[in-house]
């Protein structure tokens, strides 16, 4: 038998496919960086490494949310800064009042008094600050502002009232309106009391369903019930109270209550210490002076200057006396939006060592998986390049192959 060119080229072809195939493979590791393309050429490693990829993408996705995370809560500890700084000059404010109530002219107590309705504002808007651009469980959307605070009431100068609207979870489409209203009593404290409605936002010029003042004080504890615990690489899934809450604003941040805090006690404890700390949050005592003064300019006839009426001087005792309790309680108000100011600094720390935690898991995780599934990038290159030399000679050689069986035809 004659053995040609031919007979010999159809095992050089499936040689030079061969070398193809590893060459093509060598270049795809390079260019991934894999050592595998598939269970098969090592079931055990490439599960191992998969697993190893799932943690690493499960620490890298916590250490991004944290970030987000620590902007919200950076952006609550501005809303609580400033309203610290408001009752630094509330309080200044409240003393120079209380030196005018002695023999002050109405001019003078009426510009305080005008400046201390203006901060009582600011600090509504660092509260609605908190949750600004956030949807905050346990807090509201986009669309709604939280707080609203009406403080010239001229049917009633001496009250004030702020709203609360919110949107509880589960019920996107009802707003909630809790109101606070503030009455001055003749011996110069605050009389709370409660009101509220429920509005269906999807129709028109609803009026809304009417609250008691109970089931309105039951919303606003279930409203500072509600927190924002998030699972972030800190505390364990089985058991929640070890997540951190993720949110601390609004009401929390004035009384100076946790969620957490209010969930551990009765619902009649609870109650009562809500009605208590809210008669003593920096607006109901700004207030409760700026009713005293409101009073007091009311009976003086206004602006009068130095003259004031006997009616006027009466009020002024009375407008002392008031001064004298909310100046008693005002540094229990700053200690309880201090208390919720600690704690955002300590979530942050929490959070930002949590955030180290997870990079330095990420790079062990990293390094096991570039051991397991990875290549040593200059064994590769250096195997890519001896394969593609002997495929451009098995080419090479094809060609005097075809050379010949063309020429073992002819003849």
């Amino acid at each position: 038998m004659r053995v040609t060119s031919s007979t010999y080229y159809k095992q050089y072809a499936q040689t030079v496919q061969d070398l193809h195939s590893e060459l093509n493979k060598s270049m795809k590791q390079v260019s991934s960086g894999k050592k595998f393309d598939s269970a098969k050429e090592d079931p055990l490693s490439y599960y191992g490494g998969m697993k190893i990829d799932s943690e690493y993408t499960d620490a890298d996705t916590k250490n991004t949310v944290i970030s987000d995370v620590n902007n919200r809560l950076y952006q609550q500890e501005s809303g609580a800064t400033s309203i610290q700084t408001e009752m630094r000059t509330l309080n200044t404010d409240i003393l120079r009042l209380a030196n005018e109530s002695t023999s002050g002219s109405t001019a003078a107590v009426d510009t305080m008094n005008r400046d201390m309705k203006q901060r009582m504002q600011t600090i509504t808007e660092d509260l609605n600050a908190s949750y600004e651009n956030f949807y905050v469980f346990g807090g509201n959307d986009m669309s709604t502002i939280p707080f609203s605070l009406d403080v010239d009431n001229e049917d009633s100068p001496t009250k004030f009232t702020l709203n609360f609207d919110h949107h509880f979870p589960g019920e996107e489409e009802t707003t909630t309106r809790m109101s606070i209203s503030y009455e001055l009593t003749n011996d110069g404290d605050l009389k709370l009391t409660f009101s509220g409605k429920r509005t269906d936002d999807t129709k028109v010029n609803d009026q809304g369903t009417a609250l008691t003042s109970d089931q309105t004080l039951d919303y606003l504890k279930k409203a500072m019930s509600e927190e924002g615990r998030m699972s972030l690489g800190y505390g364990n899934l089985s058991n929640r109270s070890t997540l951190p809450d993720t949110f601390t604003g609004g009401l929390n941040v004035l009384t100076g209550i946790s969620s957490a805090g209010l969930k551990s006690m009765s619902d009649t404890e609870a109650k009562t210490l809500i009605q208590d700390r809210l008669a003593k949050t920096p607006i109901a005592l700004t207030g409760q002076a700026v009713l005293a003064a409101t009073k007091f300019l009311t009976a003086a006839g206004g602006v009068t200057g130095d003259s004031v009426s006997e009616a006027g001087e009466a009020e002024r005792t009375n407008m002392s006396s008031t001064l004298k309790k909310v100046i008693g309680e005002w540094d229990t108000s700053e200690q309880h939006v201090a208390t919720s100011y600690r704690e955002l600094g300590i979530k942050q720390s929490v959070l930002k060592d949590t955030q180290t935690r997870l990079d330095l898991i990420k790079d062990t995780l990293q390094s096991n998986y570039d051991d397991r599934m990875g290549i040593d990038p200059y064994e590769a290159i250096t195997k890519m390049y001896s394969q593609q030399y002997a495929y451009n000679a098995a080419i090479k050689v094809g060609s005097n192959i075809m050379q010949s069986s063309l020429f073992d035809y002819v003849k």
